[in-house]
């Protein structure tokens, strides 16, 4: 008799485990999906990713990315050919007029000048004035900061500091992270470095295509509270670190 009231005890133990695992696995699959918009080969959008997919999730949104250069991740994203972008300068909206910011932003930056012969004090995008200047197409704070300049357009990061250690340009602008893990990956011993002061420094924020509208206030809370309880610097640092180390 006590064994059959094992056997059976063990039997729902068991039913009630598969049912538990079940509707769990029906919890997962029922997400919906997000594509966002991000810029190929470029670190900053690298790290955003990594907050944005946490945010979306804790909406329940598994979110996708579409890596594309620059200029198109924006008119892809504006055309609701996705669904958002990653991370954009304020005032992005202006020129792209069906997106919407996201008005707590998704990470900080600092765009500064690299170089490997230039040495002259850069303060301000001025002293930029006579230099070849390089800049990725499609980031606007550095094609809004080098207008009139006539700067070279590289497709991606990688590109640019290839031209930088070729010679074809003697500047490039950059942000600060995203050019340390370039030159620690692909330019270890080329001499590229960090000159002058931070030309810029600002919050990016995640812009959805107008058709999304209904997520913002969702993420709004979400993000601002990820941002009190620490979550948001604790995920940069732990994709710096793996994008660093990788």
């Amino acid at each position: 008799m006590l064994s059959l009231l094992v056997r059976f005890s063990l039997a729902i133990f068991f039913f009630s485990q598969m049912v538990s695992l079940s509707f769990s696995a029906q919890q997962q699959t029922s997400l919906q999906t997000v594509t966002i918009s991000a810029i190929v080969n470029e670190q900053t959008h690298a790290i955003a990713k990594q907050v944005l997919k946490k945010a979306y999730k804790k909406i329940g949104y598994d979110a996708g990315f579409n890596d594309l250069p620059g200029k198109r991740a924006l008119e892809w994203a504006n055309k609701g050919l996705t669904d958002g972008d990653v991370a954009r300068i304020k005032g992005t909206q202006k020129k792209f007029s069906n997106l919407v910011r996201v008005k707590i932003p998704v990470i900080h930056f600092k765009g500064v000048v690299f170089s490997k012969t230039i040495d002259k004090p850069i303060k301000e995008w001025k002293d930029l004035n006579g230099l070849r200047i390089g800049v990725v197409r499609g980031i606007r704070y550095s094609t809004l900061g080098t207008k009139g300049m006539n700067p070279f357009f590289a497709n991606d990061m990688t590109h640019l500091f290839s031209i930088l250690d070729k010679d074809r340009i003697e500047v490039a602008v950059a942000v600060l992270d995203a050019g340390k893990i370039e030159i620690e990956h692909h330019f270890k011993n080329s001499g590229i470095h960090v000159i002058g002061n931070p030309l810029f420094s600002a919050p990016l924020y995640h812009f959805i295509n107008i058709k999304n509208k209904s997520l913002l206030k969702k993420l709004e809370k979400i993000l601002t509270q990820m941002t009190a309880s620490g979550e948001i610097v604790r995920i940069q640092r732990q994709a710096l670190e793996k994008l660093m180390n990788n």
